[in-house]
């Protein structure tokens, strides 16, 4: 693995060539989203509900998946590093750093510090809380979320009003990858881990479901399952997307042709990944 302070990673599109040889986007201001993997397709999605004429240039950074088992200092310097990169080739209308981990890690350590501006996704906690009836919470997010001090001060104030039950799963973040992929998922491994961290009561008594994670909103169907009682299911994909919308000059109506273009970061799973981004439209 490359150190974060190593030199900038080059950008490879899906068919191998570098994206340095890419001249689409040059002329265009595209709306970049940034993940380790494919969870922020699930901004996108809202990004084109809102703007579907955007052009939106996708950076999964492969060969550091998945930011959620690494240190907040160094996703910081990980995602400053290849922002700084791509935007010697780019001119961003909108930066979205569409991964839960790498944005909470950006406001622990000052997001005023950050060297280009960067729409976040963090946990929406706060609005679990009121949209909560039973006031009985579960909070899915990887680990490296649940150690952002951002989210352990943010958990400790809901707790004033509303039972939160944090729990740590890297888990889902495969599943998601693996059924993007168009491969089968069984949530067997997550149903026996949630067994560790609440009593049946508890699971039952859930109305609310924080998805702290970009990948999880595609997998909510099978998490229906295990908190059959949950009605709302709280994440930042839609929150974002508006803000970008309210910040840009980008509009609905525009006739220009648009461009959706996935880059990565390691060359030899690029062809992999790039199955999933080409049925979600990406050249």
């Amino acid at each position: 693995m490359n150190s974060p302070l190593s030199n900038t990673p080059k950008l490879w599109l899906g068919n191998g060539s570098r994206f340095d040889e890419m001249q689409m986007l040059k002329s265009k201001r595209p709306i970049v989203v940034v993940d380790s993997g494919v969870g922020g397709l699930t901004v996108v999605r809202e990004l084109e509900k809102l703007i579907p004429n955007a052009n939106i240039l996708y950076l999964a950074d492969n060969a550091w998946f998945p930011y959620g088992s690494k240190t907040g200092a160094d996703v910081v310097q990980r995602v400053e590093k290849l922002l700084d990169g791509l935007c010697t080739k780019v001119e961003p209308e909108a930066i979205v750093v569409a991964c839960n981990t790498a944005s909470v890690a950006i406001v622990d350590h000052g997001a005023e510090n950050l060297r280009h501006k960067c729409f976040l996704v963090t946990p929406q906690i706060n609005e679990a809380v009121d949209a909560s009836k039973t006031k009985c919470i579960a909070f899915l997010a990887t680990a490296g979320t649940l150690k952002s001090n951002h989210v352990i001060q943010s958990i400790a104030r809901s707790r004033v009003n509303a039972a939160v039950w944090p729990i740590a799963t890297q888990t889902l973040v495969t599943l998601a990858e693996e059924m993007l992929a168009g491969g089968e998922v069984s949530f067997e491994d997550f149903e026996e881990l949630i067994c560790l961290y609440l009593t049946e009561e508890q699971r039952l008594s859930i109305d609310t479901v924080v998805l702290g994670c970009t990948h999880f909103p595609l997998l909510i169907d099978g998490l229906r399952r295990v908190f059959p009682a949950a009605d709302n299911w709280i994440h930042s994909a839609r929150k974002v997307a508006l803000q970008v919308v309210a910040s840009t000059d980008i509009t609905s109506d525009s006739i220009d042709e648009v461009s959706k273009v996935a880059t990565y970061t390691r060359e030899s799973d690029a062809v992999k990944y790039h199955q999933v981004f080409s049925m979600n439209g990406f050249c």
